[in-house]
This record gives structure tokens, C-alpha cells and sequence, in this order.
């Protein structure tokens, strides 16, 4: 199930009643199991609170849910031996199931102290759910929830069963679900599940746990790799950005998407380096204060090398630009994602977002960029446009201005969320 919500108009004072208009803290979100948190950061705030973990357990309606999940996962392991459909089907969620959570969600929130504090506290604090910030709490929370639920049944469709995801040649599951092994590693999974079903008295926790795992089990951890990068690649890209003084530039950034590379073992395409050449060249113009180079563990599929951090080591050794002025993006796989990670860093690290940034590329992606079959691109991957299109400078740059939408998580697309 896919859902559009108009974007976000931010303004002064109060929304409906029940909700205050919180605008995301300009910092990076606090990430302890990377891929799990950017996913599904509701259900890791739910899990890590303690006060709102005690609320969902006393809720009756939330623990009937969860005995009822458990009950479906203990069934699936005495009951469907290697059938792995069997097993993502006691474990999905479905309409009515998802709906019934949302509504409890809900009234939770009009009646529960600590839900509250952490739906309109670090929730919306976060901006993991920016697309929903307007709306009052109760929806807000469902909401939040009904985008979690679709990610978990994504996820097992398509790393336990084996379903296309939107990109197959580069996001697919790693084994093949027709085979007796892969059969097997479900069963033996969920076997492992079961014997751990005292842990999983949360509501969500047995399909979170499963879904989660058939990720791990086919190697498809890109989402968190590096993370966080602000205490790792961009550490020192992050400290120097609040000494900067930003009135000498006429752009915030100048982003260089990756350029896929199809030739096992190279760390970097030739794509990629000319890119480089051109962003450097601007970069020593002045144009900007820092590069942000993204691109992710992309190209052939499963590579070892992320195109960001091959574009940083290429960037400081033939350029000599200094490491504290390129931040990395080592985790956008397609170009709609080098636009809005690049957004989603600007405004997590502090750097002005109501300033110009300009994206740097060969001439060909760059008309790609500016054209209408792009952002219709956006509108149907995304649900929105992570960036505004300014003027043309030259066949290589564009000014864009970065949208808020962009910190939007969505778990449908879960090795980049």
C-alpha cells in the first residue's frame, strides 16, 4: 500500500488541535542499529523508551495483537516445515491487523503521558516522519506506524520470498528462494525466532525481528554501512561546518552524484573521476565551502566500494582537497537519492538550508537532472521533489535548493530508506 501526503508548509504557533508544528532538530538522528533505525525509527524509539514501552505492553488492545503474533510465529515453526510462503504469511502484516494497531496507537496517545512526550518530543524532533509533522498526534502516530508495516512486509517479500524489488539488477535479495538451502535458512531462522519468543512481547517485535533478519541473512546491510558518519567520514567535515563564515559563497555545497562503475575490483569509473575533475575545478573557484559526494555500494552489484568514499580518496589525492571540506553520502543508490541524501545532509549538519546548492555532474546527467521525466522520476519513487531546480550556469551545474520533505524515511525502499 503507497501513500502520497501533500508537503509540509511550516509556520509559527499551532496546527489542529492536539498537534504543535515541530520543526527537526538540525542534527543528526542518534543511530544505534543503523539499518533498523532508519527504517522503522518509530518501533526503535518504541523499543529503547522505557515508559512507552510499559504503556504499549499495558495497552489490551496492542498485547492481544502481540500474543496473536506470536501465536501465528510458534504455529509457523511447528507447522511449515520449508515453505517459506507459509512463514512470511504468519508473519505479515496485513489491512486489518495494521489498521487495528494504528487506531490502539492512536487512542494511546490521548491518554498516555510518556506516548505523547515521545511522539511530539524526539519523534517529531527527528523529522523521520516530516511528511506527517502537521498532523495531529493520534494520526501522526498511525500514520508512522502504517509506513513501518508496509516497510516490514516489503522486506520480507522481497529479501524472504524473493518478490522484484523497484530495482532488481542492483536490490535483490542474495539467494535464490527457489532453492531447498534458502528453504532450509528460513526454517532454521525461524526456529531461532521461536526459541527467542519471551523477548518479543511488543506487538511488532515478531515481524520486525523476522523481516529483519531475512535482510542480514542475504548480506543487504548497505543502509547502515559507515554509520554514523558524523562520528566516522564526515567527523571532520561536520566539525568545521559551524566555523564557517558562509557570506564569501554563492552556493551552501556542491554535490557530485556517484557515476556506476561496471567492472568488479575498480574502485572508481571513469565517470566518476571526470566528475570529480569538474567539481574540484569549482570548488577551487569558491564556489562553495564543502563537496558532498554521494553514491553507494552500487555498482557492479554488491561491490565493496561505495562510489562516495572512492570520489573523497580521489578528491584529497589528485585534487588535494582537504578532507574536512568533502562530506560523503555513501549510501544513495540512484540519482533521486544522491538529490535528497544530499538535502538530508545540508540539514542534518547544520550547513544553511535556505542557501543555493549546486549539483556538478557530466552534461548528460545534468540535462537528465533538469528534465521532466526526472521529476516525474521523483514524484513516483519519492512521493515528492527533495529539491528546487534554480538557474542553469553551464552544461555541467544546476542550482537547486533543498526541500525539508527530503528527511522523510521510507522503509518500502530498504537499502536506502
Amino acid at each position: 500500500m503507497r501513500f502520497c501526503y501533500p508537503a509540509l508548509i511550516f509556520l509559527a504557533g499551532f496546527a489542529a488541535a492536539g498537534s504543535s508544528i515541530v520543526e527537526p532538530a538540525p542534527a543528526p538522528v542518534d543511530l544505534v542499529s543503523p539499518v533498523q533505525d532508519k527504517n522503522f525509527y518509530l518501533l526503535s524509539l518504541l523499543e529503547r523508551t522505557p515508559d512507552a514501552r510499559d504503556a504499549i505492553l499495558r495497552d489490551t488492545t496492542l498485547s492481544r495483537i502481540a500474543t496473536a503474533h506470536r501465536d501465528a510465529m510458534n504455529t509457523a515453526a511447528r507447522s511449515c516445515a520449508q515453505d517459506t510462503d507459509c512463514y512470511v504469511k504468519a508473519f505479515r502484516w496485513n489491512d486489518d491487523a495494521t489498521e487495528e494497531a494504528g487506531r490502539a496507537l492512536g487512542a494511546l496517545y490521548d491518554h498516555s503521558p510518556a506516548i505523547r512526550n515521545l511522539v511530539d518530543g524526539p519523534l517529531r524532533k527527528s523529522g523521520m516522519y516530516i511528511r506527517f509533522n502537521a498532523d495531529p498526534g493520534p494520526r501522526f502516530l498511525e500514520h508512522a506506524w502504517t509506513v513501518c508495516a508496509a516497510g516490514i512486509n516489503r522486506m520480507m517479500d522481497v529479501y524472504g520470498e524473493g518478490k522484484p524489488p523497484r530495482y532488481p539488477a542492483i536490490d535483490a535479495m542474495t539467494y535464490d528462494p527457489a532453492s531447498t538451502v534458502w528453504k532450509h535458512d528460513v526454517q532454521i531462522l525461524v526456529s531461532v525466532l521461536e526459541d527467542d519468543r519471551e523477548s518479543m512481547n511488543l506487538f511488532f517485535a515478531p515481524s520486525l525481528r523476522f523481516a529483519s533478519e531475512l535482510m542480514w541473512l542475504n548480506h543487504r546491510d548497505e543502509a547502515g554501512r559507515l554509520d554514523p558518519l558524523e562520528r566516522g567520514e564526515n567527523a571532520k567535515a561536520v566539525a568545521r561546518v559551524h566555523a564557517i563564515d558562509w557570506s564569501p559563497y554563492p552556493y551552501s555545497a556542491i554535490v557530485i552524484p556517484g557515476a556506476g562503475n561496471d567492472r568488479p575490483g575498480v574502485r572508481l569509473s571513469p565517470g566518476g573521476k571526470l566528475r570529480d575533475e569538474i567539481a574540484a575545478k569549482r570548488f577551487r573557484e569558491g564556489k562553495a565551502p564543502f563537496l558532498i559526494a554521494s553514491g553507494g555500494y552500487v555498482h557492479p552489484e554488491r561491490t565493496d566500494y561505495a562510489e562516495a568514499t572512492e570520489m573523497k580518496r580521489d578528491l584529497m589525492a589528485r585534487f588535494g582537497i582537504p578532507e574536512d571540506a568533502i562530506i560523503v553520502d555513501p549510501h544513495a543508490r540512484h540519482t533521486t537519492t544522491n538529490m535528497r541524501n544530499a538535502a538530508r545532509l545540508t540539514y542534518r549538519y547544520g550547513v544553511p538550508f535556505e542557501k543555493m546548492a549546486i549539483v556538478v555532474t557530466d552534461p548528460q546527467q545534468s540535462e537528465y537532472i533538469e528534465s521532466a521525466i526526472f521529476e516525474k522520476r521523483c514524484i513516483d519513487e519519492l512521493g515528492y521533489l527533495p529539491y528546487r531546480l534554480a538557474k542553469r550556469l553551464s552544461p555541467f551545474d544546476l542550482e537547486f535548493l533543498p526541500k525539508i520533505d527530503s528527511l522523510h524515511s521510507d522503509p518500502t525502499d530498504p537499502l536506502d530508506p
